[in-house]
This record gives structure tokens, C-alpha cells and sequence, in this order.
């Protein structure tokens, strides 16, 4: 049975979420966010797995922060659009997102 969480809930996860967010330093947001951008600038979509061996070791651990971030934003930098296995051994093949940067989202955006 899954539990809905209440509204006040919600609040203290969005809260939590964006302390996370908000500890990631400028310097390592500005370059994942560049990677992102350089590599989804012909539309292809990207994940985690995309980019797991082109940035530095100190990356691996705040990626998926940024890429949050980037969902987040209003107007959105990145929009999903479906998921697939994490290529990373620590992860046991866990699903992970995959994304396009939010002006090649058309219909293919996940809900």
C-alpha cells in the first residue's frame, strides 16, 4: 500500500530537496549544467548514464541534484521524457531518468 504524503509533508520534502539543491556548489552546478547543454543542444536525450564517465569523480554525487534543479525550474531547462536502467554497478540497475532540454520536449514529456 502506498501513502500519499499529506501537504505539510510535501513541503518539508520540497524543503529538504532544495537545501540538497542549494548545497552544490556554483562552480559544479555551472558544469554539469554545460555538459548538459552542450551534449542535449541537437536534441538527443540524456541521462545519467550519459555522462557518469565525462565528469570529474566529485560530480558523480551532486549530477542528479542539478538535474533536479533543472526539472524544477520555471520555465524547466530539462524535461523527462522516460526512464531506463542505471548503467553504474553501485545503483543495482535501478531505474534512472532520461531527459531532453525542455525546447526539443514535445509530446514525448512524461507527466
Amino acid at each position: 500500500m502506498t501513502k500519499t504524503a499529506t501537504p505539510a509533508e510535501q513541503a518539508r520534502i520540497s524543503r529538504e530537496l532544495q537545501a540538497f539543491i542549494d548545497s552544490v556548489s556554483e562552480w559544479d552546478k555551472a558544469l554539469i549544467e554545460q555538459a548538459i547543454e552542450i551534449f542535449g543542444a541537437d536534441g538527443r536525450p540524456f541521462s545519467m548514464n550519459t555522462f557518469r564517465d565525462l565528469l570529474p569523480e566529485m560530480a558523480h554525487h551532486t549530477a542528479g541534484l542539478v538535474f533536479l534543479s533543472m526539472v524544477n525550474r520555471k520555465p524547466k531547462a530539462i524535461v523527462e521524457i522516460g526512464r531506463v536502467r542505471s548503467s553504474s554497478g553501485p545503483t543495482h540497475n535501478k531505474e534512472i531518468k532520461v531527459y531532453v532540454l525542455a525546447q526539443y520536449a514535445t509530446w514525448k514529456a512524461v507527466a
